[in-house]
């Protein structure tokens, strides 16, 4: 019962449930039972290398030996996101649980993939900001003191006008620093959130941008066609699928959409003419679903659906990494030119006074 406790609410990373349907995928694929494969992963799976997993696995093999089923042994544990719960769920109930096991692992996978080139199109823009303020730093310590005492070397004393422009240059400095800390602290504080369980008042800022807000509202549409083709082909219903494939959706437009696509479901129509209705997708995959919804071939065409989102996931991507690179790397380069001409000013100041 402690164990349970200890593993409430805390959710496996994508890496780590990845992992673990790819294991119980290719175990039950071998012929080897759930509870078995409960078993060999709980003893293969160090606690002192990652205690959450490790607890949750108990927790899994002390239910699944009590006849639990493997669904619920999963939502004891409470490290489990619902829609895989539920997928398993179904998947028990149908006799399809090696292929979702298999298609869970995919989505996973392909969510870490994601998550991995998100994360190294952010880490970029802190590691360039922080050297500019390294750089700064630098300049507003060394190299100003530094010149002050060669100026007074030379003239002597430096003349009211010289300790002016010498002004100007650390003021010019210290404006571009005190922009730089706001910026980084601005992205940490960003990131930070989103890591909390505040995503959404991060995704609601940068959705102001509308690149920001069509690579977010793709990647829930992605999410959401990954778990209703997961659904389907576990053999649920379109309505249910529709409906527990609206969990991973946090797009507020996306998800109007969806509610009018499941009220029109309810009314018996198909799922493809309420996507073509509701342009739920573009236009081609639109009118691809209609016949392939006719001929039994719906599976297959929302997995090359998803192909097409995932490019565009990744397209979405590089454009904002391409976009703020180039960026970051103008506004070095004018900060150093900056930094540089404030260095030449005491100089002008120092003319000035000899002239």
């Amino acid at each position: 019962m402690s164990t349970d406790n200890t593993v409430k609410n805390k959710l496996l990373s994508y890496g780590e449930l990845g992992s673990f349907f790819e294991n119980m995928a290719m175990m039950v694929k071998a012929g080897i039972t759930t509870g078995e494969a409960v078993n060999v992963l709980k003893d293969e799976t160090d606690p002192l290398e990652n205690k959450v997993l490790a607890d949750s696995l108990a927790v899994m093999s002390e239910k699944v030996s009590m006849g639990t089923s493997l669904e619920d042994s999963m939502k004891e544990t409470g490290s489990f996101p619902e829609y895989s719960t539920d997928m398993v769920g179904v998947a028990e109930y149908t006799g399809r649980l090696e292929d979702t096991l298999f298609h869970l692992s995919d989505y996973y996978r392909q969510e870490e993939t994601m998550r991995n080139t998100i994360v190294s199109a952010v880490r970029y823009p802190i590691i360039l900001l922080c050297l500019v303020i390294a750089v700064l730093v630098v300049m507003l310590t060394l190299v100003f003191p530094a010149f002050s005492g060669v100026y007074n070397n030379l003239t002597g004393s430096l003349t009211a006008s010289s300790f002016n422009y010498i002004n100007v240059s650390v003021t010019i400095c210290w404006i571009l620093l005190a922009v730089m800390v706001v910026a980084v602290i601005l992205i940490l504080a960003g990131v930070l959130m989103w890591r909390s369980g505040k995503k959404d008042k991060v995704q609601r800022l940068l959705s102001k941008f509308r690149t920001f807000a069509e690579l977010f509202e793709n990647l829930d549409l992605y999410r959401f066609t990954s778990c209703f083709d997961m659904f389907i082909s576990s053999g649920e219903m379109q309505e249910e699928a529709l409906k527990k494939s609206m969990t991973v959706v946090e797009n507020e437009n996306l998800r109007a959409k969806l509610e009018r696509c499941c009220s029109k479901l309810d009314e018996g129509m198909s799922f493809s003419q309420v996507a073509y209705e509701e342009k739920l997708y573009d236009q081609i995959n639109n009118r691809m679903l209609m016949p392939a919804e006719r001929s039994g071939m719906l599976d297959s065409i929302l997995q090359k659906i998803l192909r097409n989102l995932r490019e565009n996931n990744e397209q979405y991507i590089s454009r904002i990494a391409n976009t703020i690179e180039p960026l970051l790397t103008g506004l070095l380069m004018v900060f150093i030119g900056l930094m540089l001409i404030s260095l030449m000013i005491p100089l002008i100041g120092i003319m000035n006074s000899i002239g």
